[in-house]
């Protein structure tokens, strides 16, 4: 663009007459570094308004090329990476002191404030913003997913020590966190900070209303620490699948570039869920490996033997999470998966982890009559199932579709070891398991071992044996199952329903 234009201005009137974009459109743009800032100076023509901001003519070229952009389908969000990128130091904006550097697709460059929880309210990620305005130390650094919820930080650490409005700043978040948690869980989180108003945290709830169910609300917040200047926010929440993202921007930042933010929803997800914050957490594991009495793959054909396995897969997948758990990479002509503690209930997540295997064995004998059926053959198909509990770090690990959730600890591989060890499409448990479980789930469950050879043996009810006296030396050896040697195991043998404990 030749110098002379450069030189020449038109005021804002003129630049929304010439282009015909709004004034709000044209402020969006401003904060976008899209165009400068106005140089506001007075009137040549007096009579009128004592200040009127003027740009430079090239701004009118600039705005016609960014309503093409958008007309050929490109984004806010791209349109702004574009001119940032360009060369030309006649047409390159000067970003304004102040202004906010905010690349849309691009978590880790988001300059203010954010947070992303479960719907436990637990801390999943969050930038070194969000950590320095409320907390002022690192939250990632908390190893146990409990010990992050965002409503035990805020009271142990955030904001009564460090806010003057600090009852307004909770009272915005419990209107969000209503739609998750109950009464009685919020006292529970409570009760765990040493120096927790109950009393005023009990009138707050009562007094939040919840917000309405949208998949993007808005909040107006402002922060009045005792040091510092006041500042003004909006808190922006969306809801996702993973959880609920917070976002606390500039009060003078324009509905649109949260919006582009928040539309790129499965890139934003993917970006979040990579940063996922692992966590030290007590959980479940259950695994299965099918077996048959024949080689199956080498009895069936490719198409059939990848066939049969996605069934298997699939049917244990939805029979996982009809008993809340969440699957977990599959292994070899197996599947795994994971049940997590909950902090209302903390030892269900035992029993329901036995119950997924009983039914995970009904299934599994229902598709064996399909497939008998099929190929009209005497084989038959059986899930051997191993259960173990433990307390191991959880986190997720990138693959080309999507991201696994992941077990890093020994509980994964003596449950898996376990599970080679179990035959004839038995479960197993570890006696950690059972002797965690509540009173009333232990007594619905028929456990023991077997004794005895041949058509002698028999259950021997409610004991436990370590694997190495079940098997012998030569056996272990074999069949590679050392390392779980020392483990004191138990065959599930029935899962009763709780109305039956009346009789």
């Amino acid at each position: 663009m030749s110098s002379h234009l450069n030189s020449k201005t038109l005021s804002s009137k003129e630049l929304i007459a010439k282009t015909g974009i709004s004034r709000a459109t044209l402020n969006n743009y401003i904060a976008l570094n899209l165009i400068p800032s106005p140089s506001v100076r007075r009137p040549e023509e007096p009579g009128g308004p004592t200040k009127i901001g003027y740009f430079p003519l090239w701004a009118v070229e600039r705005i016609e090329k960014i309503q093409e952009m958008k007309a050929s389908g490109m984004r806010m969000a791209e349109i702004a990476m574009f001119f940032t990128d360009e060369e030309s130091p006649e047409e390159k904006v000067r970003p304004r002191e102040g202004s906010v550097d905010f690349t849309y697709q691009s978590i880790e460059r988001i300059v203010f404030p954010a947070i992303l929880v479960n719907s436990s309210w637990e801390i999943i990620w969050i930038n070194q913003t969000a950590e320095k305005v409320f907390f002022q130390e690192s939250v990632r650094e908390i190893p146990t997913a409990a010990n992050r919820n965002i409503l035990r930080l805020f009271l142990e650490k955030g904001l009564p020590g460090r806010f003057k409005n600090w009852k307004e700043i909770l009272t915005l978040h419990l209107r969000l966190a209503k739609r998750d948690l109950s009464e009685d869980r919020v006292e529970q989180i409570c009760r765990q900070v040493e120096s927790c108003p109950l009393e005023e945290l009990r009138e707050l709830w009562r007094e939040a209303k919840p917000l309405q169910e949208r998949p993007i609300t808005q909040q107006d917040l402002v922060l009045r620490p005792y040091k510092g200047k006041n500042t003004r926010h909006t808190l922006f929440s969306s809801d996702f699948r993973e959880g609920t993202l917070l976002l606390y921007t500039p009060v003078n930042m324009q509905l649109d570039q949260i919006l582009n933010l928040l539309m790129g929803r499965e890139k934003l997800v993917k970006a979040l869920l990579s940063r996922r914050i692992p966590s030290l957490t007590s959980l479940c594991i259950l695994a299965g490996r099918l077996e048959s009495s024949l080689h199956l793959r080498t009895a069936l054909p490719p198409h059939e033997y990848f066939d049969l396995l996605n069934q298997v897969i699939l049917a244990s997948h939805q029979c996982f999470k009809d008993h809340g758990g969440t699957p977990g990479r599959s292994i070899q002509e197996g599947v795994v998966c994971f049940f997590l503690s909950a902090p209302d209930s903390p030892r269900e997540y035992l029993h329901s982890a036995i119950q997924c295997a009983q039914a995970l064995k009904q299934i599994i004998t229902t598709l064996d009559k399909r497939w008998k059926y099929k190929k009209v053959w005497k084989n038959t198909l059986q899930m051997n199932m191993s259960i173990h509990c433990g307390e191991e770090w959880l986190g997720t690990i990138p693959s080309s579709l999507a991201f696994d959730f992941t077990v890093m600890g020994e509980s994964l591989i003596e449950t898996v070891k376990l599970s080679e060890f179990a035959e004839a499409g038995s479960i197993w448990a570890s006696k950690r398991v059972i002797e965690n479980m509540s009173p009333a789930d232990r007594q619905r469950v028929e456990f023991g071992v077997r004794l005895g050879t041949g058509r002698e043996r028999f259950v021997s009810p409610g004991i436990y044996s370590q694997v190495r006296e079940l098997l012998s030396t030569d056996e272990l050896q074999q069949r590679g199952l050392k390392e779980i040697s020392n483990l004191a195991v138990t065959e599930i043998i029935n899962v009763h329903p709780p109305e039956e404990q009346d009789f």
